[in-house]
């Protein structure tokens, strides 16, 4: 079957093609439908039916969550705001046609914006992809929780549960495992080690990029409660029973989670555009493409450059959507004859659960801790899925009611 060419011609106004459904394109969508109106037409398209909190998903690991409660559909937040949405695998990008080529079609565009997110690094070590589970979608952690699950109900089996990376994932799957641990009733063979939670480290500390108050906090506290921390020894080596790690040699694993890291998508790698020395998709400050000025990227995606140099910047959810809305603004100026505005980025709290009794917030030098930061993280999972169902409303309303400031007001007004 061909592929088939969708919507060339066939709507008015400045066409916007948006790649990738996360915290960024879902941003990005929204914010262009009030900026736009009826001016524009906007298409997301995302290989996945539904959008996913993700920073939730280690909850799933330990079963207090579960992949329904933490998405929703696509087409019940983008349709009624007026964005189409089509299901699809985007497999590259034709700058001279401006289309964007997937696997059943292909989508003209005259604005694009990437929002594509990473995938795992394996780091070229021997057998990290054949032998660990992968720890990136809903999907995979319960495919985690399903199968510690199977080796922990067996009381006379000894489990030897391996993370393998330190930074935030590692760290929340490790405080959710050790919850699993308590709900199956299991906590004493930790004591007696017949059952074993090891995060292995290759640099000093957890959490790197975190002050030294969140790395020692994190790690005594694990430690407290019963893991191993195992740091300065990467993993060189993964087998079908073990990890061999630098300077102390084989460790046994009967489940290998992989936390250790992330790369650009092959879709990223692929496109003929300019990349930075690690292979993220570059944009300048006004966060397009140096290469065209229709091509903007945001999110986990892109390494953001201005005029000194790279922005250092972990990827996280924020800085998503904070691009987004330089993005989408920008979009919408470039159309209006306007100029572009610089992306300068914003610093707000990041917040760490290790399980449900106990969290970390971070900004800054600040560092708090308390089972408080647990529910702060779950009123924010709360609050953008909330945000995800009414956002349609108010995109709508702007795009009849157009006026400066006027979906900031209704927001104000709004009983939710």
């Amino acid at each position: 079957m061909g592929k088939t060419r969708s919507g060339k011609g066939a709507q008015m106004g400045q066409r916007v093609v948006i790649i990738g459904g996360g915290f960024g394109g879902l941003e990005a969508a929204f914010l262009l439908k009030e900026l736009l109106g009826q001016s524009g037409s906007l298409t997301l398209v995302d290989r996945n039916a539904f959008h996913y909190f993700i920073p939730s998903i280690h909850e799933i690991v330990s079963g207090k969550s579960s992949v329904e409660s933490i998405r929703i559909p696509f087409a019940a937040m983008l349709v009624p705001a007026g964005i189409r949405f089509i299901q699809d695998e985007v497999l590259s990008l034709s700058k001279a046609d401006k289309e964007v080529i997937c696997r059943d079609r292909t989508l003209p565009y005259d604005y694009l914006i990437v929002s594509t997110g990473a995938e795992n690094n394996y780091f070229g070590i021997p057998g990290a992809e054949e032998f660990s589970f992968c720890f990136r979608k809903p999907v995979d952690a319960e495919r985690i929780r399903t199968e510690a699950e199977r080796l922990l109900e067996d009381p006379t089996a000894t489990c030897r549960i391996v993370l393998a990376g330190g930074g935030t994932e590692g760290v929340e799957a490790a405080g959710e495992l050790l919850d699993l641990v308590k709900r199956l009733g299991r906590e004493d063979d930790l004591k007696k080690e017949t059952i074993s939670i090891d995060l292995i480290e290759g640099k000093e500390r957890l959490l790197t990029g975190f002050p030294p108050q969140a790395q020692e906090y994190a790690e005594n506290y694990l430690r407290e409660h019963g893991a191993n921390v195992v740091t300065g020894h990467p993993i060189i080596e993964v087998r079908n029973d073990c990890v061999v790690l630098e300077g102390e040699g084989p460790r046994a694993s009967s489940v290998l989670v992989w936390t250790g890291g992330i790369q650009p998508a092959k879709m990223i790698r692929d496109l003929p555009l300019q990349k930075d020395p690690r292979g993220w998709l570059r944009v300048t400050d006004r966060l397009h493409s140096p290469d065209d000025d229709r091509i903007f990227g945001i999110g986990d995606a892109v390494s953001v450059y201005n005029q000194d140099g790279p922005l250092l910047l972990q990827r996280l959810a924020y800085h998503a959507q904070n691009q987004a809305s330089i993005a989408a603004l920008n979009i919408a100026n470039r159309m209006r004859g306007r100029d572009m505005v610089v992306y300068t980025p914003k610093s707000r709290p990041q917040l760490i659960s290790i399980g449900k009794d106990m969290g970390i917030f971070s900004q800054g030098d600040s560092v708090l801790t308390g089972a408080w930061v647990v529910v702060l993280k779950k009123a924010v999972e709360r609050k953008h899925i909330m945000s995800c169902l009414t956002r349609p409303l108010t995109s709508s309303i702007q795009a009849w009611l157009p006026g400066a400031g006027f979906v900031q007001r209704l927001r104000m007004h709004l009983p939710f």
